[in-house]
Protein backbone atom coordinates (compact mmCIF):
# COMPACT_ATOMS: atom_id res chain seq x y z
CA UNK A 1 0.00 0.00 0.00
CA UNK A 2 3.09 1.85 -0.02
CA UNK A 3 1.90 3.86 -3.40
CA UNK A 4 -1.34 3.85 -2.18
CA UNK A 5 -0.22 5.73 1.01
CA UNK A 6 2.12 8.52 -1.53
CA UNK A 7 -0.97 8.85 -3.67
CA UNK A 8 -3.16 10.00 -0.81
CA UNK A 9 -0.48 12.05 1.14
CA UNK A 10 -0.31 14.04 -2.21
CA UNK A 11 -3.70 14.82 -3.33
CA UNK A 12 -4.71 16.09 0.66
CA UNK A 13 -1.71 18.40 -0.02
CA UNK A 14 -2.64 19.51 -2.48
CA UNK A 15 -6.45 19.60 -1.41
CA UNK A 16 -5.49 21.58 1.33
CA UNK A 17 -3.59 24.14 -0.53
CA UNK A 18 -6.26 24.47 -2.64
CA UNK A 19 -8.50 25.14 -0.14
CA UNK A 20 -6.62 27.84 1.94
CA UNK A 21 -5.94 29.69 -1.08
CA UNK A 22 -9.53 29.45 -2.80
CA UNK A 23 -11.69 26.85 -1.13
CA UNK A 24 -15.72 27.66 -0.52
CA UNK A 25 -15.93 24.92 1.55
CA UNK A 26 -14.72 24.83 5.95
CA UNK A 27 -14.67 21.66 7.44
CA UNK A 28 -15.37 19.61 4.48
CA UNK A 29 -13.01 17.38 3.48
CA UNK A 30 -10.35 14.11 3.24
CA UNK A 31 -8.31 14.06 6.00
CA UNK A 32 -5.85 11.77 7.73
CA UNK A 33 -7.38 10.30 10.50
CA UNK A 34 -5.59 10.72 13.70
CA UNK A 35 -5.84 7.08 14.93
CA UNK A 36 -6.48 4.06 12.68
CA UNK A 37 -9.55 2.42 13.06
CA UNK A 38 -12.04 0.04 11.35
CA UNK A 39 -14.73 1.75 9.51
CA UNK A 40 -18.16 1.08 9.59
CA UNK A 41 -19.21 -0.11 6.41
CA UNK A 42 -22.66 -1.99 5.84
CA UNK A 43 -21.76 -5.97 5.46
CA UNK A 44 -23.66 -6.46 2.32
CA UNK A 45 -20.70 -3.14 0.38
CA UNK A 46 -17.50 -5.16 -0.46
CA UNK A 47 -14.53 -3.53 0.29
CA UNK A 48 -11.08 -3.79 -1.59
CA UNK A 49 -7.73 -3.86 0.33
CA UNK A 50 -7.27 -0.23 -1.01
CA UNK A 51 -10.78 0.67 -0.27
CA UNK A 52 -9.94 -0.67 3.19
CA UNK A 53 -7.14 0.91 3.56
CA UNK A 54 -8.30 4.35 2.70
CA UNK A 55 -11.27 4.19 5.24
CA UNK A 56 -9.54 2.98 7.76
CA UNK A 57 -6.53 5.61 7.11
CA UNK A 58 -8.56 8.47 5.72
CA UNK A 59 -11.58 10.77 7.29
CA UNK A 60 -14.26 12.32 5.05
CA UNK A 61 -14.85 15.42 6.98
CA UNK A 62 -18.48 17.42 6.76
CA UNK A 63 -19.60 19.20 9.44
CA UNK A 64 -22.91 20.09 8.38
CA UNK A 65 -23.96 16.47 8.36
CA UNK A 66 -22.95 16.14 12.06
CA UNK A 67 -26.20 15.57 14.16
CA UNK A 68 -28.55 15.08 10.50
CA UNK A 69 -29.83 12.85 8.84
CA UNK A 70 -27.19 14.34 5.67
CA UNK A 71 -24.97 11.90 3.73
CA UNK A 72 -21.83 12.48 5.23
CA UNK A 73 -19.17 13.35 2.84
CA UNK A 74 -16.06 15.25 1.60
CA UNK A 75 -16.19 17.97 -0.64
CA UNK A 76 -13.06 18.47 -3.54
CA UNK A 77 -12.75 21.03 -5.88
CA UNK A 78 -11.10 21.21 -9.28
CA UNK A 79 -11.07 25.01 -9.34
CA UNK A 80 -14.64 26.47 -10.58
CA UNK A 81 -15.37 23.56 -12.86
CA UNK A 82 -15.96 20.11 -10.99
CA UNK A 83 -17.09 19.67 -7.42
CA UNK A 84 -16.17 15.67 -6.33
CA UNK A 85 -18.21 14.18 -3.37
CA UNK A 86 -16.78 11.13 -1.80
CA UNK A 87 -19.22 9.60 0.53
CA UNK A 88 -17.97 8.65 4.10
CA UNK A 89 -17.56 4.59 4.61
CA UNK A 90 -20.46 4.30 7.26
CA UNK A 91 -23.12 5.97 4.26
CA UNK A 92 -21.61 3.69 1.03
CA UNK A 93 -24.98 1.55 1.23
CA UNK A 94 -26.99 4.60 0.94
CA UNK A 95 -24.57 5.67 -2.26
CA UNK A 96 -25.62 2.20 -4.10
CA UNK A 97 -28.88 3.45 -4.24
CA UNK A 98 -30.34 3.48 -7.59
CA UNK A 99 -26.98 1.59 -8.83
CA UNK A 100 -26.75 -1.85 -7.48
CA UNK A 101 -30.02 -1.32 -5.30
CA UNK A 102 -33.21 0.28 -6.85
CA UNK A 103 -36.73 0.67 -5.98
CA UNK A 104 -38.86 3.58 -4.61
CA UNK A 105 -39.00 2.55 -1.24
CA UNK A 106 -37.68 -0.73 1.00
CA UNK A 107 -37.18 -3.02 1.05
CA UNK A 108 -35.13 -2.23 -2.15
CA UNK A 109 -34.30 -4.65 -5.28
CA UNK A 110 -30.66 -5.61 -6.26
CA UNK A 111 -30.20 -4.40 -9.82
CA UNK A 112 -29.78 -7.55 -12.39
CA UNK A 113 -27.44 -4.92 -14.18
CA UNK A 114 -25.18 -3.87 -11.68
CA UNK A 115 -22.05 -5.57 -10.86
CA UNK A 116 -21.89 -6.68 -7.26
CA UNK A 117 -18.13 -5.54 -6.81
CA UNK A 118 -18.74 -2.24 -8.11
CA UNK A 119 -18.62 0.13 -5.45
CA UNK A 120 -20.02 4.14 -5.63
CA UNK A 121 -17.79 6.04 -3.92
CA UNK A 122 -17.94 9.14 -5.16
CA UNK A 123 -20.10 11.17 -7.57
CA UNK A 124 -19.86 14.54 -9.28
CA UNK A 125 -23.22 15.87 -10.81
CA UNK A 126 -24.91 12.79 -9.06
CA UNK A 127 -22.85 10.61 -11.62
CA UNK A 128 -21.10 7.92 -9.98
CA UNK A 129 -17.68 6.77 -9.36
CA UNK A 130 -17.08 3.41 -9.14
CA UNK A 131 -13.88 0.85 -7.63
CA UNK A 132 -14.01 -2.47 -9.15
CA UNK A 133 -13.28 -4.12 -5.45
CA UNK A 134 -12.57 -7.86 -7.35
CA UNK A 135 -10.05 -6.48 -9.39
CA UNK A 136 -6.54 -6.00 -8.60
CA UNK A 137 -5.15 -2.51 -7.75
CA UNK A 138 -9.37 -1.50 -7.54
CA UNK A 139 -9.46 -0.04 -10.90
CA UNK A 140 -11.61 3.47 -10.99
CA UNK A 141 -14.77 3.99 -13.41
CA UNK A 142 -17.07 7.22 -14.00
CA UNK A 143 -20.46 6.54 -15.25
CA UNK A 144 -23.49 8.72 -16.40
CA UNK A 145 -26.72 8.11 -15.09
CA UNK A 146 -27.27 4.69 -16.91
CA UNK A 147 -24.46 4.48 -19.29
CA UNK A 148 -22.11 1.81 -19.20
CA UNK A 149 -19.04 2.79 -17.00
CA UNK A 150 -15.92 4.14 -18.36
CA UNK A 151 -12.16 3.10 -16.95
CA UNK A 152 -10.59 6.38 -16.04
CA UNK A 153 -7.91 4.70 -13.91
CA UNK A 154 -6.03 1.66 -13.13
CA UNK A 155 -5.83 1.64 -9.94
CA UNK A 156 -6.75 4.04 -7.01
CA UNK A 157 -3.43 5.09 -6.60
CA UNK A 158 -3.19 6.20 -9.95
CA UNK A 159 -6.40 8.33 -9.45
CA UNK A 160 -6.18 9.60 -6.40
CA UNK A 161 -2.72 11.01 -8.14
CA UNK A 162 -4.66 12.00 -11.06
CA UNK A 163 -6.92 14.58 -8.61
CA UNK A 164 -3.72 15.61 -7.12
CA UNK A 165 -2.12 16.61 -10.42
CA UNK A 166 -5.71 18.49 -11.55
CA UNK A 167 -6.05 20.86 -8.13
CA UNK A 168 -2.11 21.78 -8.37
CA UNK A 169 -3.10 22.91 -11.71
CA UNK A 170 -6.60 24.11 -10.59
CA UNK A 171 -4.31 25.92 -8.01
CA UNK A 172 -1.99 27.74 -10.53
CA UNK A 173 -4.46 28.97 -12.60
CA UNK A 174 -6.41 30.80 -9.38
CA UNK A 175 -9.28 28.39 -9.11
CA UNK A 176 -10.65 29.98 -12.56
CA UNK A 177 -10.91 26.86 -15.34
CA UNK A 178 -14.24 27.80 -16.97
CA UNK A 179 -14.37 30.70 -19.79
CA UNK A 180 -17.26 33.34 -18.24
CA UNK A 181 -19.22 33.28 -21.53
CA UNK A 182 -18.86 29.81 -23.12
CA UNK A 183 -19.13 27.76 -19.57
CA UNK A 184 -16.37 25.51 -21.65
CA UNK A 185 -12.70 24.96 -19.64
CA UNK A 186 -9.88 27.08 -20.49
CA UNK A 187 -7.49 25.98 -23.02
CA UNK A 188 -4.61 26.62 -20.93
CA UNK A 189 -5.62 24.44 -18.40
CA UNK A 190 -6.04 21.37 -20.46
CA UNK A 191 -3.16 22.10 -22.35
CA UNK A 192 -1.27 22.31 -18.79
CA UNK A 193 -2.79 18.79 -17.23
CA UNK A 194 -3.43 16.51 -20.43
CA UNK A 195 -0.20 15.60 -21.03
CA UNK A 196 0.77 14.60 -17.76
CA UNK A 197 -2.04 12.94 -17.22
CA UNK A 198 -1.88 10.66 -20.40
CA UNK A 199 1.21 9.65 -18.89
CA UNK A 200 -0.12 8.86 -16.09
CA UNK A 201 -3.35 7.25 -17.36
CA UNK A 202 -3.02 6.38 -20.87
CA UNK A 203 -4.27 8.67 -23.23
CA UNK A 204 -7.74 6.75 -23.41
CA UNK A 205 -8.47 6.83 -19.36
CA UNK A 206 -8.18 10.89 -19.46
CA UNK A 207 -10.10 11.13 -22.31
CA UNK A 208 -13.05 9.35 -20.03
CA UNK A 209 -12.31 11.39 -17.32
CA UNK A 210 -12.36 14.42 -19.06
CA UNK A 211 -15.67 13.14 -20.47
CA UNK A 212 -17.38 12.40 -16.76
CA UNK A 213 -15.58 16.06 -15.43
CA UNK A 214 -17.10 17.80 -18.92
CA UNK A 215 -13.97 18.95 -19.60
CA UNK A 216 -14.85 18.51 -22.77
Amino acid sequence: MEQLNAALIRFVEQQDLYNEAYGLFKNHDLRPREQHRQPEVDERIPLSPELQYLYSHYEMMDEQANGTLKMKNAAVEIGDAALIFFVAPEHLYRQQLGHRWIGMNEPYEESDSWQKNHVVIANFNDDPIIVDTAAPDSPVYAAFAGEEPQLIADSLTDFFNALAILIEAARTHTGELKDEETYETIPEYLEHVEPILNDLLGEEHTAHLFEYLSFR
